[in-house]
């Protein structure tokens, strides 16, 4: 039975949030690659606005 964890992450605006997350799920082992929202290959930003302006917009 594996385990699993809820997490919140609070922070600025442009303190780093989703880089975070990216990375701790990138550790997990529950994705491939790590993402970036500057470089616009951040998994957790799927929206084209989203990578367009490299700001997180939409969370769920």
């Amino acid at each position: 039975m594996s385990k699993q964890a809820v997490v919140g992450i609070l922070a600025h605006v442009d303190a780093g949030k989703t880089t975070l997350a990216e990375a701790m799920l990138f550790n997990a082992g529950r994705i491939r690659k790590r993402g970036r929202v500057d470089d616009g290959d951040s998994h957790l930003d799927t929206n084209a606005i989203e990578r367009e302006r490299g700001i997180t917009i939409f969370s769920s």
